[in-house]
């Protein structure tokens, strides 16, 4: 339940008395929205499904493919995990990735889930670019409905190096 607090004025309460329109009414209105078993959310909230709200990613890799597994609505990473990526990045400045963001729509909209992973794979591409400007990297999402965790894969395409 949300509940609002306004100040009416004289001018624009639309009441039809003969007071002076330049009267300051000081009466506070209360209002309150009722929900029907949606989940509300206040103003700041509307619209942001992906709120870093001190939660973590875990980063797992091997040689070809680094795997961050996203954990609640967290879309930025901390400087341990962007070290970590760099770490994996490293040795693969000669290879083209590929991301494939999964996001799973078991609790939001499929067009909120698209977004969502749009968004998380365009905030990990800049954190790539940041240390490597020059890598080519290709980005898809993927919205499973039987996914349960929402993850990034980033995998290596050797580039075709033409003489």
């Amino acid at each position: 339940n949300i509940e609002n607090k306004t100040k009416s004025t004289a001018q624009n309460s639309g009441a039809n008395d003969d007071s002076n329109p330049n009267e300051i009414v000081n009466k506070e209105v209360n209002t309150q929205d009722v929900s029907d078993g949606m989940t509300t959310m206040s103003g700041k909230e509307v619209g942001v499904y992906d709120i870093a709200d001190g939660q973590k990613t875990d980063i797992t890799s091997t040689k070809n493919e680094l795997v961050i597994t996203y954990h609640g609505r967290l879309r930025s990473f901390s400087e341990e995990d962007t070290h970590k990526i760099k770490a994996w990045l490293e040795d693969k400045t000669n290879s083209n990735l590929l991301i494939e963001m999964v996001i799973p729509q078991a609790d939001i909209s499929f067009s909120d889930s698209l977004r969502l992973g749009y968004e998380r794979g365009i905030i990990l591409m800049k954190e790539i670019k940041k240390i490597y400007p020059d890598v080519v990297i290709d980005m898809s999402v993927n919205s499973a409905a039987s996914s349960t965790t929402s993850k990034a894969i980033i995998t290596t395409i050797n580039k075709k190096v033409s003489e």
